[in-house]
């Protein structure tokens, strides 16, 4: 249909863009990007058509490229984090030695746990830095070696040297696939929680903490997949499925006939988010979990996390490889058709026979 249409309109930006979009769900991405180049060509300062192709150089691990490309999202109205002031965006190349340096939140509970890694970066420049954030994440967020301040407004502009918004560090920190800051982990759990929670658990199972589902938004489409694909790993011997599922997708619990440990509607039951459920994942021996933020929770606290990704997933996990750059204790596990999620699941199952196999060889 798009291609009809630029016979009859051959300047039809938006046509270049929504083929390039379908071409990206297909999987043809070499097609996609010409697609989006073409919408550049006629109109070049579309930034939704930059916005997409930067996914794409990015999905390909050309971060250099990609997220300098990512900056065009900045001039998508419903994509700003806060009110662009140009005079006080960092340009990367500024000395940071005694400033002050505000950074904003923005995007999804995920993407603040994967990128505020980059705020001790600021700091090791010499920055004072405060972090505009959600109040649910400052608790988890204080546990990172950081001296960051956490708020919930931006302070005077007349107090502010340097600011940006969070996911534009990785450009401006002049990221690349060797320099991604990496510390494992670099969040913790409340010690307190982890022993509440170890003494509500089975002791002699090997524990799987599990989440199938994010929010049903646009970008969770195609990310999400039914518990009832846990079943054949609920019948391994010794096994215990740990839900660690909370909101929507919930309900599936009640219409499974094998065992999955739930733990109430007390977890994170209170202002902050994800207290108890980091608690829980210390005392798992392997989170499994759909593309959502338990992912970058698990692997940002450094637990053995697998990850189960849609056939051409979001741009963070990259393409083909089975580790990933962000997070040095997670294992993906790909679809390897669009739509197939029981051939990763048996994939999953037989990776986690072998692994068990490997630690009863281990202890005897």
């Amino acid at each position: 249909s798009y291609k009809q249409a630029l016979k009859i309109k051959p300047d039809y930006a938006e046509a270049y863009y929504n083929m390039g979009n379908v071409l990206k769900d297909k999987g043809d991405l070499d097609a996609a990007i010409d697609s989006y180049k073409q919408a550049l060509k006629i109109k070049p300062d579309y930034a939704e058509a930059y916005y997409n192709l930067s996914l794409l150089y990015l999905l390909r691990g050309n971060l250099d490229e990609g997220f300098k490309c990512y900056e065009w999202r900045l001039k998508i109205k419903e994509r700003l984090a806060a009110p662009a002031r140009t005079n006080l965006i960092w340009d990367g190349e500024q000395s940071l030695s005694g400033k002050h340096f505000v950074v904003y939140g923005e995007q999804g509970l995920g993407d603040i746990i994967q990128f505020c890694r980059y705020l001790p970066v600021l700091e090791q420049k010499g920055a004072d830095v405060t972090f505009k954030v959600k109040s649910n994440l400052h608790a988890l967020l204080q546990t990172m070696d950081s001296k960051t301040s956490l708020n919930t407004s931006l302070p005077e502009e007349n107090k502010i040297d340097f600011e940006s918004p969070l996911m534009s560090l990785p450009h401006l920190l002049k990221t690349s696939l060797e320099i991604i800051p990496i510390t494992n982990p670099y969040l913790y759990a409340d010690q307190s929680k982890v022993t509440t929670w170890g003494e509500r658990l089975s002791k002699d199972s090997f524990k799987v903490g599990i989440c199938w589902q994010g929010r049903k938004t646009k970008v969770d489409v195609g990310r999400s997949f039914s518990l009832s694909l846990f079943e054949g790993i609920s019948k391994i011997p010794n096994v215990e499925l740990i839900s660690l599922h909370k909101g929507e997708g919930e309900g599936q619990i009640t219409n499974i006939d094998f065992d999955v440990t739930t733990l109430g509607s007390g977890i994170d039951a209170g202002q902050d988010a994800f207290l108890d459920t980091a608690g829980v994942m210390m005392n798992c021996d392997l989170i499994i979990t759909s593309d959502t933020a338990v992912a970058h929770l698990a692997g940002a606290l450094g637990r053995p996390t697998w990850v189960a990704l849609k056939h051409v997933p979001d741009w963070r996990w990259m393409l083909d490889r089975p580790d990933s750059l962000w997070y040095p204790t997670m294992t993906l596990f790909r679809q390897k058709n669009r739509g197939d999620w029981v051939g990763v699941f048996d994939t999953i199952e037989q990776d986690l026979l072998s692994l068990l196999e490997q630690k009863k060889r281990t202890v005897t």
